[in-house]
């Protein structure tokens, strides 16, 4: 795979915020921009960011449209997504990845923003960041500390260690880091998503039982591609799961499963603390995920 790494974020660069999921609020956006602002950030609004429709900010086509915009303007450095909820399945059918592939630059998000982050991967070869978002995190004054402090790190280019918790299987690692949300990750069986390389696979989740966990994870290690190429686990935070216990066990038998090893405990979370992952980029796994 013939990766393309975008440009660090710079002080007095320019951020677009978009919706291509779930509706947005105006006022929690109009927070997260001044907050960028205010720290010397230039902010240009999609054109369609405020738009609904049903539970969409907007149409496919319009949803699209800002995306494409985003990063066809010169002027624009980074492309910070406003929410997610559920819309992003809907676009793939309109993407123009090689547009994208042209125009390469910083693209993040999480939650149902993962299945563009791993089809912008898988299509355009572009490394993109499961992270923060304008209107879940940035809508505050002072966002979390750790949570701000992690993004910016990342998206400067700069080097973060990511910790676990609790050894599920030891052992060691290599390949690109590659994840997000499981269930926005699930929604994506049926069509070409899984790299053609080695990976380490980083995932998390909230408000899902102990059932659904195990039934997606069973779903995507029934996959010959996804059983091929992932040489480790890194499990980040299934936030409010019914039963902590199974779902311990549940990792330990996809770890065993798979024969690979396999750490919990990560920051990658829906929580207000989350740390900024790229996906696509080299990494190592030991109990610490290092990229």
């Amino acid at each position: 795979m013939n990766l393309i790494k975008p440009k660090n974020l710079k002080l007095a660069d320019t951020i677009a915020i978009i919706a291509p999921a779930g509706e947005v609020q105006y006022d929690e956006i109009m927070k997260a921009k001044s907050f960028f602002e205010n720290l010397g950030y230039k902010i240009i609004l999609g054109k369609h960011l405020f738009d609904a429709e049903r539970y969409l900010a907007g149409s496919d086509e319009e949803r699209v449209e800002d995306l494409h915009n985003a990063f066809l303007n010169k002027d624009v450095n980074a492309i910070l997504c406003a929410r997610g909820g559920y819309g992003c399945l809907r676009l793939l059918k309109y993407i123009d990845f090689d547009l994208i592939r042209n125009n390469p630059k910083i693209f993040c998000g999480y939650s149902d923003i993962t299945v563009l982050s791993l089809m912008l991967l898988k299509r355009s070869g572009l490394i993109t960041f499961s992270g923060p978002m304008a209107q879940s995190d940035f809508n505050n004054e002072v966002p979390e500390i750790s949570t701000q402090k992690s993004f910016f790190n990342v998206l400067k280019g700069c080097s973060e260690e990511y910790p676990s918790t609790e050894v599920v299987k030891f052992g060691e690692a290599e390949g690109i880091v590659w994840g997000g949300n499981l269930s926005s990750i699930v929604s994506l069986c049926g069509i070409d998503f899984i790299p053609e390389e080695d990976f380490i696979f980083f995932t998390e989740d909230v408000n899902e039982p102990a059932y659904k966990i195990d039934k997606m994870l069973t779903q995507l290690c029934n996959m010959k591609q996804f059983r091929q190429h992932v040489k480790g686990i890194a499990f980040g935070e299934f936030t409010d799961c019914d039963n902590e216990v199974w779902l311990r066990e549940i990792f330990k038998e996809t770890a065993e499963l798979l024969d690979v090893p396999a750490y919990s405990g990560f920051k990658f979370s829906h929580s207000s603390k989350k740390q900024t992952v790229p996906v696509g980029i080299k990494g190592y796994l030991d109990g610490n995920l290092t990229i």
